[in-house]
């Protein structure tokens, strides 16, 4: 079995009202995509957890994993 190096980056919403806005943390993940370069085709996996809830309501976050074929990336 081969090996490759996967990189990745964790991001939420800020902690308060905005806290369970979905679409506003997959806004806020499109532009993190973009601000670090990664290409589409190199997104190994996206995923969305909800496992904190506080008074506003479930606190969103996001997991973006990729590789490319660049080892020095």
């Amino acid at each position: 079995m081969g090996s490759y190096p996967a990189r990745h980056f964790s991001l939420s919403n800020p902690e308060g009202p905005t806290g369970p806005d979905v679409v506003l943390l997959l806004r806020r993940v499109a532009d993190a995509i973009e601000a670090e370069g990664v290409n589409s085709e190199d997104i190994l996996d996206v995923t969305l957890s909800g496992d904190s809830v506080n008074e506003h309501g479930v606190w969103w976050s996001a997991t973006v994993y990729w590789s490319t074929d660049d080892p020095g990336q």
